[in-house]
């Protein structure tokens, strides 16, 4: 009679390598699931599928920053930035001898739902509105540049959010057709802010969402009218 003599150790050591094989894979999910989650999630990007085009044909448009007050007493201005830093991007800016204390900048139709959230949470708040008109295509290139940078930066705004990606509003901006019409100071706003949005970081963070606010806060102020 003949016996099959089987290895042990042999068997021993293959069932240790399939275990440590399922290990690792799984141990590749589990990470993989984190990256994704926590990483990709925190880091948003910037598309132009994401732009809604305003409608030529309309007179004007309208951008809000949601303002939380005007202060003489710099103490007082740094508190109420503080408090409205809690619900979005608070910034400053300076006007004569005053602080104006806002929390980010809106389309008209975006601002309404911020602005009823703050009153039910009794923080006190009004409007700034910034009206441009559509009438040359200037005017229309500035509009939607401001509304895809708008895009970003409120994204910003959001808990899970910790940076955007510049990289697609870059090309976007770079890819706007040539414009021959419009007054000289149409003409230098589009040319600063075309210059601005390729001087942009490959990313902003949270940290860079002030600034930037002030800077198209100031744009606003230059092109829009009452």
């Amino acid at each position: 009679m003949r016996y099959t003599r089987y290895d042990l150790k042999k068997q021993n050591g293959f069932k240790i390598f399939v275990v440590s094989l399922l290990m690792i894979f799984f141990l590749a999910f589990i990470i993989g699931t984190f990256v994704f989650k926590v990483i990709v999630k925190n880091t948003a990007g910037f598309s132009s599928n994401d732009i809604k085009i305003s409608d030529s044909s309309n007179k004007y448009v309208k951008f809000v920053a949601i303002q939380g007050g005007v202060y003489k007493d710099k103490n007082n201005a740094d508190t109420q930035k503080n408090l409205l830093s809690n619900y979005g991007v608070s910034f400053s800016v300076t006007d004569s001898d005053k602080t104006r204390v806002c929390m980010g900048i809106y389309t008209e139709e975006n601002a309404k739902g911020i602005m009823d959230s703050l009153t039910k949470k009794n923080i006190d708040n009004t409007k700034i509105v910034f009206t441009i008109h559509q009438n040359d295509l200037y005017n229309v290139e500035v509009t939607e540049i401001i509304n895809a940078n708008l895009k970003i930066l409120n994204k910003l705004s959001e808990s899970d959010v910790k940076s955007i990606k510049t990289d697609e509003l870059k090309k976007w901006c770079a890819s706007l057709k040539d414009v021959n019409d419009g007054d000289n100071n149409s003409k230098l706003i589009l040319k600063e802010l075309k210059e601005y949005i390729n001087k942009l970081p490959g990313e902003i963070e949270k940290k860079d969402g002030e600034q930037n606010y002030i800077y198209i806060f100031d744009v606003l102020k230059k092109i829009s009218s009452s």
